[in-house]
């Protein structure tokens, strides 16, 4: 029964992330442990996997549709500059790095840059919070950062529809189970050119038309004072537009992202993102609880040297991809490193990206295992990193040796 596997995700949840909060430990860590502790590869307390995923779906389509509404065309003017001399150099040389280094393991370059494209992403959600705990958000550092996060939030667009492109080049199928195997999404990995025209076409079309239509529908809406049909219409419109760019074979959670994005410039951007908070964080919550859920144990002990690798591999090249940068910006060495440091994990909307790609076929099994342990790794390891990176450079410092540096 699909309401008691509900009642026992919320129950295994609430305890964990209890627990994890005690200690000290991000909720999404706490969440990530959840859904293994209630997955078929932990406990198996859940049946009906299939209505769970659903609702997480749901989930990361109301919080790409918050994220939308939070990065105001205003707010990406003012970091504008460290996004171009920070945030695309990040971007490139994550993804240049990482397919360089696992284009031997993958089997061809579209699935190598497909991995860099899945490590590129840093998790928006542990690193404001992580700022916003040790009130570093306004330092060097934090604005770095800050920019780099935005800058690959709006880059998940683009990777989304580079997808059936990278899938096409490289001649790998969908497995018959996946949700790849619907004709809409067959059909893009067929016409991958055609896909991302039609992709593009359609992120342009609805963010105009909606920057027009919406701010007028909800003025008027707005004037019969009734909250409830406010909250519903927000629901049509994060909901419609994302069914609209799912019709087109893209994802759900790009048209919410666009639906948010068109809004945020209005009068009513501030409401509409207090009205969808509670129900953000809530189904957001089942989406990692899901992402968890797909994550097997067993595989991660018999492959434990190869995730430890990745791991390192993924934290050293995400740090200087970053720092890098920041230094030929013009930032000191100290402030490069921690900002590196601090985006140095996989973000969570490298697993909707995952998810997407593991449906074409660009990830085989074994390697989306690798990259679901790396990533849970990373982002746990998030907070240990933000104080190791600071001692380490004061250490540096006393050095004769690279004492001028820092």
């Amino acid at each position: 029964m699909f309401l008691s596997d509900l009642l026992v995700v919320f129950a295994v949840t609430a305890v964990v992330v209890f627990l994890f909060g005690r200690a000290q430990i991000p909720s999404v860590i706490g969440l990530l442990v959840s859904g293994v502790v209630v997955g078929p590869y932990g406990l198996s307390l859940v049946d009906d996997l299939e209505s769970v995923e659903l609702l997480a779906e749901i989930g990361v389509v109301v919080l790409l549709f918050t994220v939308g509404l939070e990065i105001s065309i205003s707010r990406l003017l003012a970091m504008l500059p460290l996004m171009a001399s920070i945030g695309l150099p990040q971007i490139a040389g994550t993804t240049f790095l990482i397919a360089a280094a696992c284009r031997w393991h993958v089997g061809t370059l579209p699935q190598a840059i497909f991995a860099g494209l899945l490590i590129a992403m840093s998790s928006t959600a542990i690193v404001l919070k992580l700022l916003s705990d040790r009130s570093q958000s306004g330092t060097q550092a934090g604005r770095i950062s800050i920019s780099v996060l935005l800058l690959q939030d709006l880059f998940v667009i683009i990777a989304m529809l580079a997808v059936p492109l990278l899938a096409a080049s490289a001649g790998v199928s969908a497995p018959a189970n996946s949700q790849a195997s619907h004709q809409s999404t067959q059909a893009l990995v067929e016409n991958p050119f055609l896909a991302v025209l039609v992709g593009f076409a359609i992120v342009v079309g609805v963010l105009l038309a909606g920057r027009q239509f919406i701010p007028k529908v909800l003025h008027e809406v707005v004037r019969l004072r009734n909250r409830e049909l406010f909250l519903i219409t927000l629901v049509l419109i994060c909901l419609g537009t994302a069914a609209i760019t799912a019709a087109a074979g893209l994802s759900l959670a790009i048209g919410a992202f666009i639906a948010g994005l068109a809004l945020s410039e209005s009068e009513y951007g501030h409401q509409a993102f207090a009205e969808v908070l509670p129900f953000r964080d809530t189904l957001a919550s089942l989406f990692f609880v899901s992402v968890g859920m797909l994550l097997d144990i067993s595989f991660v002990f018999s492959h434990f040297g190869l995730v430890c690798l990745v791991v390192f591999v993924i934290v050293l090249l995400k740090v200087f991809a970053t720092a890098i940068p920041a230094m030929l910006a013009g930032f000191p060495v100290r402030t490069s490193l921690i900002a590196g440091g601090t985006i140095a994990q996989v973000g969570e909307f490298s697993f909707v990206l995952g998810s997407r790609g593991a449906d074409v076929g660009l990830l085989t099994g074994d390697d989306y295992q690798t990259f679901l342990a790396a990533a849970v790794i990373t982002m746990a390891a998030a907070p240990l990193l933000t104080n190791i990176v600071p001692q380490l450079c004061d250490w540096l410092g006393q050095s004769s040796w690279f004492g001028g540096m820092f």
